[in-house]
């Protein structure tokens, strides 16, 4: 019989152990609503999982995490069944830990030690469980506070955006005693965490509890208020000392191919999923054509088989490898059933009698890199093929839609709509008025919004001490 215990194992011995293969629901029977698909770790498995990690003494996944979670650390305590305490420990640096268990795109597990010779270690879903173990004890009452009282302070701060960046940023400084109100134009809170990934990949309650969360630091929401119309940015300024503006990049980007404004049943991604996020699962047509290969085609896709259609495309310029989406998203889509087309570039929308009825494409071969990085999309001249559909929704990017604030802002913004800001500071040409986040960088990941929460949040306290 092995006397080896988790305190002998040597890095070979956790090297060699095998990883914990995260439970799913049934296809069958997953597709047929919009719960939760990825059921996560228990806790014995999450001590199993967390076995494998070797505490590196300079550990690449620390580097690699824009937040720079204690990752270490807070597996250690995993390991230790202490998963409570690991949520804390994530809490550290991350108020959305719960979220981004489901959502991170995890970079710490491409460059995992681990990985190596095999699968990384689950760091996102060893996130996940800690931040479950912690939900569960909250709402059975044996947790009452997720902080201790702080000593208010001077100052005021106005974050416009319920999303990920304006969350980080809200509970950064509510933790130091500033009083922060955080301005939503829809309503419901998160941000695209709520409006554009779904129910199935991240439950509403999870949003909504860890938003009570900062609730319960203090921060005050206020709902179904757009800036720039049930108020100003300026009136803002007027009543706060500090503005954060957090408003994403909510405004899908156009193809700019023949056709794209002349059919009915063409449909922006970030517009029908926000449209099914709140409440409407009307379901859009029978065959659907989703054109992108992020994480929102994926959703849209995904999505598109919940609500009944018969038939799902994804369109993509480039190969399966470049995909920007999540691989475990991509092949849980693969396994639900949307078909993929890879190398295929949309090259004008077709239609009858004012809707559409396919798309015109051509077969690609990857090129040379381009300024992504990736290799380029080139069409095969004669390759043209078509796909029928009676719903086309293109999911090629987002922009910032900075229109929606009014003109008289005064903010500098760039030929995309995103705000110009001192990249050190976040600050914005207005004294006292920071942005960050996609508002910023254009569509980028969970985890960078929260870290540029974070870096405003520093800001923000800088310049109230000024006041003081």
């Amino acid at each position: 019989m092995s006397t080896t215990t988790p305190q002998t194992l040597t890095a070979k011995d956790r090297m060699g152990l095998p990883h914990q293969a995260v439970p799913e629901r049934e296809v069958a029977e997953r597709v047929q609503d919009f719960g939760e698909v990825v059921l996560g770790y228990g806790q014995d498995q999450a001590m199993l999982e967390a076995q494998r990690c070797i505490q590196c003494g300079k550990p690449p996944c620390v580097d690699a995490c824009a937040i720079k979670t204690d990752i270490r650390g807070f597996i250690k305590l995993i390991e230790e069944g202490k998963l409570v305490e690991a949520y804390y420990k994530n809490l550290e640096v991350n108020p959305l830990a719960a979220t981004c268990g489901r959502t991170c795109d995890h970079l710490c597990e491409t460059v995992c030690v681990v990985g190596k010779k095999g699968k990384p270690v689950a760091i996102a879903f060893l996130k996940r469980a800690a931040a479950d173990a912690y939900v569960s004890e909250k709402r059975a009452g044996k947790i009452t506070r997720n902080t201790p009282p702080v000593e208010r302070r001077k100052g005021r701060v106005a974050i416009v955006g319920a999303g990920p960046a304006g969350l980080a940023c809200a509970s950064d400084l509510a933790r130091k005693g500033y009083g922060v109100t955080v301005y939503e134009a829809s309503p419901v809170p998160g941000g695209m965490l709520y409006l554009g990934i779904p129910e199935f990949r991240l439950p509403r309650d999870i949003i909504e509890f860890e938003v009570q969360e900062l609730r319960e630091l203090g921060v005050e929401f206020r709902y179904d208020t757009p800036i720039g119309k049930a108020i100003t940015v300026n009136e803002l300024r007027k009543d706060h000392d500090a503005i954060f503006l957090a408003i994403g990049a909510h405004r899908g980007k156009k193809m700019d191919i023949p056709g794209e404004n002349d059919f009915a049943g063409f449909l922006d991604a970030i517009v029908f999923l926000r449209r099914v996020s709140l409440g409407d699962k009307t379901k859009p047509g029978n065959k659907v054509l989703v054109i992108g290969g992020g994480n929102s085609a994926i959703d849209a896709a995904r999505t598109s088989l919940r609500l009944g259609c018969e038939e799902v495309h994804i369109v993509y310029r480039r190969s399966r490898k470049e995909m920007p989406a999540l691989p475990s998203e991509v092949d849980e889509a693969e396994t639900e059933g949307v078909k993929m087309n890879f190398l295929a570039q949309p090259v004008r929308i077709v239609g009858e009698n004012g809707k559409v009825t396919g798309m015109e494409c051509l077969r690609c071969e990857l090129g040379e890199p381009d300024a992504s990085g990736r290799r380029k999309p080139v069409p095969i001249k004669g390759s043209e093929f078509f796909i029928q559909a009676d719903v086309i929704v293109p999911a090629v990017s987002q922009e910032p839609d900075s229109a929606t604030l009014g003109t008289d802002h005064g903010l500098s913004l760039s030929k995309w709509q995103s705000f110009v800001v001192n990249e050190e500071t976040l600050e914005t040409n207005v004294k006292g008025v920071f942005s960050g986040g996609d508002a910023v960088t254009g569509p980028a990941s969970v985890i960078k919004a929260i870290a540029a929460g974070h870096k405003a949040a520093l800001s923000i306290e800088s310049h109230l001490a000024l006041l003081e």
